[in-house]
C-alpha cells in the first residue's frame, strides 16, 4: 500500500529540539494527502497552545511503499499558512496530551497501535489535579477526529530490518486522548 507522509513541524521558544508530529495518510501518487483539513485540525488547538508556539503543515511530502518503506515519490498539496497559538499563558514545558490511534491490525500477536504527542499546551491547559483540563481534553479529541476526517489515516509498522519487506500499515479506526498529562521521556514512549 502506499503512504503519504506528512510532518508536521512545530517550533518557537517553548519547543525544545526539532518537533514533528509524523502522520501516515493512504492514497495513490495521483492524490495529495488534504493538507487543508490536516492544518484544520491543528487549529482547533488554538485556543490551547501557547502564543509563541507555531505549527507548520507541509504543502509537499513523501509516498513510501508501506511494506518496504521505500520511497516511491513525492505528493504535492496546496500551501498553507502557519498555525500560531492563541493565549499568553505560558507553556508548561514538556507536557501535554496523547492522541491514542487503534488499528485492526495485528503483527506479531500484537495489535498495532500509534500515538501522536501534542507538546506543549500552555500552562492553564490543566486542572487543579495535574490532568488535562476539560476544555483541553474536548479540544485534544476534537483535534484528532479531525486527523481522521483529514483522510484515510493510517499508523505503519516499519520493516524490521533494513532492507526488509515486512512493513506493513493499517487504518485507523478509532482514537482515545486519556486525561493524564504526557510527556515523551525516550523514543519507546
Amino acid at each position: 500500500m502506499q503512504l503519504h507522509r506528512v510532518v508536521v513541524e512545530w517550533s518557537g521558544p517553548s519547543v525544545t529540539g526539532r518537533a514533528v508530529n509524523v502522520l501516515h495518510y493512504a492514497g495513490s501518487e495521483e492524490a495529495a494527502p488534504d493538507v487543508a483539513a490536516i492544518r484544520s485540525a491543528y487549529v482547533s488547538l488554538v485556543s490551547h497552545l501557547p502564543n509563541q508556539v507555531k505549527i507548520q503543515v507541509p504543502s509537499s511530502g513523501e509516498t513510501i511503499e508501506d511494506t518496504t518503506g521505500e520511497l516511491l515519490s513525492v505528493w504535492s498539496g496546496v500551501s498553507t499558512t502557519v498555525v500560531t497559538g492563541g493565549t499568553v499563558n505560558e507553556a508548561a514545558a514538556g507536557v501535554g496530551a496523547c492522541v491514542g490511534w487503534t488499528t485492526g491490525g495485528v503483527i506479531d500477536g500484537r495489535r498495532l497501535r500509534g500515538r501522536t504527542f501534542v507538546v506543549p499546551l500552555h500552562g492553564q491547559a490543566y486542572d487543579n489535579s495535574g490532568t488535562l483540563s476539560v476544555a483541553a481534553l474536548a479540544g485534544v479529541q476534537t483535534f484528532a477526529a479531525g486527523l481522521m476526517g483529514a483522510g484515510p489515516l493510517a499508523v505503519w509498522h516499519r520493516p524490521t530490518t533494513v532492507g526488509g519487506s515486512d512493513g506493513n500499515s493499517y487504518a485507523v479506526i478509532a482514537n482515545q486522548v486519556r486525561d493524564k498529562v504526557a510527556y515523551l521521556s525516550s523514543r519507546r514512549d
